[in-house]
């Protein structure tokens, strides 16, 4: 009996070593395979790179379209543009210096007009200091103090203004007349004053 079990152990160990072979045939094959998969992928890779390209080609395509209809549609925005016909300047007068008025008539007559208003408020202040009255409401708050010399150029002074600006006025009336507002001033201040004397000399 303990013979039977150990032939049957001795026939049992070889076919228990020959199994390894059996299985390890197959897997050297697999094994030696293995490195075959990147060269499969390649490829795969190549036909992504090919569809990368086509796709930024037909993009690049699209834009190309997109942009030439974007310029035909502004081409055809700016050919309904009507710009206005330009309007014929108007030309400009150029006065000679020949024609221009003296300023030194203009500097003249600025001094007669300044010495008349002081010579005004000059018999103004002597008339009411003999018990007289001023009779302009605007010099009425300044006839009893010196102030009123300081006042009364006031209004030669913007005379004195206009009559310069008249001097070099475009138009040939008010250059031509560019004395008058002067000459009127300084006439109204001397007969003010010669007035003021005789009511001041009458008291």
């Amino acid at each position: 009996m303990v013979l039977a079990m150990a032939a049957l152990l001795f026939q049992l160990a070889p076919a228990t070593q020959a199994l390894p072979d059996v299985v390890l045939k197959p897997l050297t094959p697999a094994a030696k395979a293995a490195p075959a998969t990147p060269a499969a992928a390649e490829p795969a890779t190549n036909r992504t790179s090919e569809a990368k390209t086509s796709s930024n080609a037909a993009s690049s395509n699209s834009y190309a379209e997109t942009a030439f209809d974007s310029a035909s549609a502004n081409s055809k925005a700016f050919s309904t543009v009507r710009l206005p016909e330009p309007q014929p300047a108007k030309p400009v007068e150029v006065i000679p210096a020949l024609e221009m008025p003296s300023r030194r008539n203009w500097l003249i007559l600025s001094v007669a007009q300044h010495s008349a208003a002081a010579f005004d408020a000059y018999s103004t202040r002597r008339a009411i200091s003999t018990g007289a009255s001023e009779g302009d409401p605007m010099m009425r708050p300044f006839a009893h103090s010196p102030g009123i010399y300081a006042a009364i150029q006031a209004g030669p002074v913007v005379l004195d203004y206009v009559g310069r600006r008249m001097q070099r006025s475009q138009n040939n009336f008010l250059r031509h007349t560019w004395w008058l507002p002067q000459s009127v001033s300084t006439g109204i201040f001397l007969f003010s004053g010669v007035h003021n004397m005789n009511v001041a000399n009458r008291h």
